[in-house]
């Protein structure tokens, strides 16, 4: 099978789509034309001739090539994807309100979307073991469906019914419960697993002057377990040393505190420490040279926290650091919640 290499651009919208191509067969120079240039950049092509994807007609002499396509990359059918979808394919509302019916038979959520449909979609996109995201979570179907595919996924949702109609359905899925939507037809029976995250509020906030200061909202536990994650260390307070809030080794520790310390009380943190131990201190001022103490790294909370956020970029990494990790029992999907 093969495909048009061209695209519905001018010239002047996609000029590095605007190139000569050699036919091999006859040395024929071809040019696009400049209200449809080609489809793939100069490199693109390159790739296309070295993997031999490059078809020229039965006798090797068409004006125009043309890009091939092997089964496998397609449908298991063999065909390319309809653009109509029609109800007895994908499903239809009525579909959906039935199979939340059976999920939520007491509270079904309202405007679910069928299973069949999220299934379609999948299995066009994606791949076994991909990830699937959906930031707008609802019932909770893309979820569903693409634990029931193999796909991992992560879905986040701000609403209440995270935890009425989201959380339960997840429930009986991994159980096996769940004998609607597409179960049949995948075969399902259960199995694997998820982790659930609350958002927490912003660990900063600012005062009545416009500067930056904790958020009141944080407890001393919440803001040493916060800063924390972000600073690398194991949240493990310990019952008997009050500034043992959290390790990176057995001989690296942590501590948080609101307070601003003083010379006085940086030198019995430094004292408590002793040789052969190393103390971060995390706190909201100090006073003295902290480099005064070789076993103290003494850092102020607004200022280090502010510098690990991101501020008004068109686009972000999304790049998680110190996520934490859950040991993942045998046949667990790595399904979570944000």
């Amino acid at each position: 099978m093969s495909d048009n290499y061209t695209c519905a651009k001018t010239a002047d919208e996609r000029p590095n789509l605007y190139y000569p191509i050699t036919n091999p067969n006859t040395g024929e120079e071809i040019w696009p034309k400049r209200t449809r240039v080609w489809g793939f950049d100069v490199a693109a092509h390159r790739r296309h001739v070295s993997e031999s994807m490059i078809y020229w007609g039965k006798d090797g002499k068409n004006s125009v090539p043309r890009l091939k396509k092997f089964l496998l990359h397609l449908r298991s059918d063999g065909r390319v994807p309809s653009t109509i979808w029609t109800y007895d394919e994908v499903g239809h509302n009525q579909d959906a309100k039935r199979e939340q019916q059976v999920l939520n038979p007491g509270d079904p959520f309202p405007t679910p979307t069928p299973e069949r449909l999220i299934h379609r979609i999948l299995q066009i996109a994606t791949q076994p073991d991909d990830i699937v995201l959906d930031s707008f979570a609802g019932s909770g179907t893309t979820g569903a469906v693409a634990h029931k595919m193999g796909r991992r996924w992560i879905m986040v949702e701000l609403g209440e019914h995270c935890h009425t109609h989201i959380i339960p359905r997840l429930k009986k899925v991994i159980d096996g419960e769940d004998k609607g939507g597409i179960s049949e037809v995948v075969s399902w029976n259960g199995g694997g697993g998820f982790r659930y995250y609350h958002l927490a509020p912003s660990l900063l906030e600012k005062d009545q002057w416009g500067n930056w200061v904790i958020n009141k909202a944080y407890n001393p536990a919440m803001l040493a377990q916060a800063v924390c994650k972000l600073e690398g260390f194991t949240y493990a307070p310990s019952d008997a040393v009050y500034w043992q809030q959290g390790h990176s080794t057995e001989r690296d520790f942590i501590y948080v505190t609101t307070q601003n310390l003083s010379h006085d009380q940086l030198q019995v943190l430094s004292d408590e420490a002793g040789e052969g131990r190393s103390l971060l201190v995390m706190c909201s001022a100090f006073r003295g040279k902290p480099d005064k103490y070789p076993n103290l790294t003494v850092k102020k909370i607004p200022k280090t926290v502010l510098t690990r956020c991101e501020w008004d970029h068109d686009d972000y990494s999304l790049k998680i650091e110190n996520l934490p990790k859950a040991p993942a029992p045998p046949g667990q999907q790595g399904l979570e919640f944000s």
